[in-house]
């Protein structure tokens, strides 16, 4: 009995048989699978949100620039833009082709004042004021004018305030070579720094006030740094070849009146706008007969991340303002759909303005109506 027990025990204590082994192989393996198949829908879930929580804070950053600066389109310290007289002093103004300093400061009874959009095409709207490989082809373009918001003594007599033409780094924000003296709901003249103050016509010195005379324009660029030629897509253009960052970028006046171009935010592919009357319909910018009467700017951005997402692709439809339509597919083809509009203005647009495999990015799609606040209050 005691050796039939020893034997039994013994037998006991061999260990598992092949079967259980392979058994228990095989749950092992299903447990590990299963792991490894959450652990890479997690990672997968988590860099898409990334890709979309960094498309949101472009998208928002973007539309705040545009919104904030065509809201100040038309201000200019409390006259309208016809009372204005411009300053023939142009030279160092403005920069390259039709940009020009006359283009620049073309605000008054004849002027273009303080809003003008430009239809996106082939080549930058502007004739050679921006290098072709520095535009992201068939994107709008948008010119705002304006005082900026603070306004200076123009007798320079204030304790309490710098002298509007002070060259002391950060003691006038925003300051040109360009001011306007505004005399409030009566005239203003636009004069150059180190010209004369102008008298008032009017002959009243009651809320004269100097501003700077601020130029913006908007457009998109292929790059965001465009290195030391200033040229996108260029051996020394600073930019990773492989991930050039398409980018919204501000040309405005520096001290000394040149146009410079700087970038805002990087990662918007394209910008289309629309512009509409108090009581009419919204209209591309080829379309408005008369910039004076606009009142509202429509503006749609497509936002795209900045870094790319190897995982899996990124296929979607992406409408614009009813104007640019396009698709990209899961193998990264473009193209390109039907508008509402009639024509699709993105039609035909170089593959360079999706970037390289543009399957491998997210992308968001924002619309905006700016009310123009300095219009609407007459």
């Amino acid at each position: 009995m005691r050796t039939a027990s020893m034997a039994h025990l013994k037998r006991r204590q061999l260990g598992v048989s092949l079967v259980e082994l392979m058994i228990a192989l095989l749950i092992g393996l299903v447990v590990t699978g299963g792991l490894v198949a959450v652990l890479t829908a997690t990672r997968q879930a988590f860099t898409i949100q990334q890709g979309n929580n960094a498309n949101q804070e472009s998208s928002r950053f973007a539309n705040a620039r545009l919104a904030w600066s065509l809201r100040m389109a038309d201000f200019w310290g409390g006259i309208k833009p016809t009372a204005i007289t411009t300053t023939t002093s142009v030279t160092g103004l403005g920069g390259s082709g039709d940009c020009t300093g006359a283009w620049v400061v073309s605000v008054g009874p004849t002027g273009q004042n303080g809003l003008r959009g430009y239809k996106g095409g082939s080549d930058f709207p502007i004739t050679n004021c921006v290098d072709p490989a520095n535009y992201v082809k068939n994107s709008d373009v948008v010119v705002v004018r304006y005082a900026d918001t603070r306004g200076y003594d123009p007798a320079k007599a204030s304790s309490a305030l710098p002298a509007f033409d002070s060259t002391t780094p950060g003691a006038v924000p925003n300051r040109t070579s360009v001011f306007i003296l505004a005399a409030i709901e009566q005239t203003g003249t636009i004069f150059r720094q180190g010209a004369s103050v102008p008298s008032n016509p009017l002959g009243s010195t009651a809320g004269r006030y100097v501003y700077p005379f601020q130029f913006e324009m908007y457009y998109l660029r292929p790059c965001a740094d465009p290195g030391a030629d200033g040229v996108c897509g260029t051996t020394d253009d600073g930019d990773d070849k492989a991930n050039p960052q398409p980018s919204l970028v501000r040309m405005r006046m520096d001290t000394s009146g040149a146009l410079v171009s700087e970038t805002v935010i990087e990662g918007i592919e394209q910008m289309q706008l629309e512009y509409a009357p108090p009581a009419g319909a919204f209209q591309a910018a080829d379309k408005v007969s008369s910039f004076d009467a606009i009142t509202q700017v429509r503006v749609g951005l497509v936002t795209r991340a900045q870094a790319r997402d190897v995982s899996q692709p990124h296929p979607g439809d992406f409408t614009v303002l009813g104007h640019c339509v396009y698709s990209v597919s899961t193998a990264g083809a473009i193209t390109y759909g039907t508008a509402s509009s009639g024509t699709n203005q993105c039609s035909g647009s170089p593959a360079a303005n999706y970037g390289d495999k543009p399957q491998q990015f997210t992308r968001l799609v924002s619309t905006q109506v700016v009310v123009l606040r300095n219009r609407v209050r007459g």
